[in-house]
């Protein structure tokens, strides 16, 4: 059931594990080849959540 608090995105949210300085490097390693599974395992995030982020669907508002 929602609480009606707004949702925090980002570094913000009491959950998160990442920051936007390791939001930038986790993309720049994925162009220089990295698999996901290899930024999963480096930055403790699920393959999926780092797929989510190189395609900005997760952490979309960050400049590079």
């Amino acid at each position: 059931m929602p609480t009606g608090r707004p949702f925090k995105a980002g570094e913000l949210n009491h959950a998160a594990i990442l920051t936007p300085e390791l939001v930038r490097k986790l993309r720049q390693l994925r162009t220089e080849g990295w698999s996901y599974r290899q930024l999963a395992a480096e930055f403790d995030v699920d393959e999926k959540h780092a797929w989510r982020i190189c395609k900005r669907i997760a952490w979309g508002w960050l400049d590079d």
